[in-house]
């Protein structure tokens, strides 16, 4: 079901292409420990829930899709949601990715035409991970399927640095997870959002800053990131709306008995 907060003139939809599981041992390969650590994050099985969740920003009279999900192969709600939510494809002005991983770019393209999904959208990519992408090149992956067809089609724009979307929407070079992995900043009416993508993918590591998870590329990057992102948060209490933390994916960073935690916002 979809989620709508406001922050100050910026609507924020949050939406899903539906949820999994992991061990946490498994996301978490390094702290075995994680089980006993953290028992009010994880399921009877020891699992992690992971939603995946997209976000729509109407700012400025545009329309900005973050994130595209799974994809049909794996027959996630996303589309349904979009158009229950008043977002048809073609209203989308601009789709930006917080990075390329196959989960975030999969709803980009028709797959009976090859042609974009969202027609009239400027698709935004970080410009390190199109590069690593073009380097990776490997046959049959997400990045072919989904990214690379972008340029040929003539609705590729890549981005770096802090690029301005919208006057009241700008990104972040969040990199660690992936090279060019990407927050987006909304500032609007004296209050302030971030849309995190993959810096931070369960409640775990927000507790634990420094535990890098089996999908995070550099792990030093990662550290440097969330504790960048931590800092940065916390001094406004900005709301932060995260793609893999529990759905609908808002919430904030707060500090409880000593340890900081994830605070879902009640909507």
């Amino acid at each position: 079901m979809t989620a709508r907060v406001q922050v100050g003139n910026v609507e924020i939809l949050g939406v899903s292409d539906g949820e999994s599981s992991s061990p946490a041992t498994r996301v978490y390969p390094g702290h075995p420990e994680v089980t006993e650590r953290f028992p009010e994050y994880l399921d009877a099985e020891g699992n992690v829930h992971i939603n995946f969740g997209c976000f729509v920003l109407r700012a400025d009279g545009r329309t900005v899709l973050v994130d595209t999900g799974n994809g049909p192969e794996r027959q996630g709600p996303l589309m349904t949601e979009l158009a229950a939510a008043g977002v048809p494809d073609a209203s989308v002005d601009v789709v930006i990715f917080t990075h390329l991983h196959g989960d975030h770019t999969g709803w980009n393209l028709l797959r009976e035409s090859g042609q974009p999904r969202f027609p009239n959208a400027r698709y935004l990519v970080p410009k390190a991970d199109w590069d690593a992408g073009i380097t990776q090149d490997r046959e049959g992956g997400s990045f072919n399927r989904d990214v690379r067809p972008l340029e040929s089609l003539g609705a590729l724009d890549l981005i770096e640095g802090e690029h301005t979307v919208t006057p009241s929407l700008t990104t972040l070079p969040t990199p660690g997870h992936t090279p060019g992995h990407t927050t987006i900043v909304v500032r609007s009416g004296g209050q302030e959002a971030y849309i995190l993508g993959d810096a931070f993918l369960t409640p775990v590591d927000v507790a634990e800053l420094e535990w890098v998870t089996s999908w995070d590329g550099d792990g030093e990057d990662v550290v440097r990131t969330r504790t960048m992102l931590v800092e940065r948060i916390e001094a406004t209490n900005a709301l932060i709306g995260a793609s893999h933390l529990p759905a609908p994916g808002f919430g904030n960073f707060v500090t409880i008995d000593g340890r900081r935690t994830w605070r879902g916002v009640s909507l």
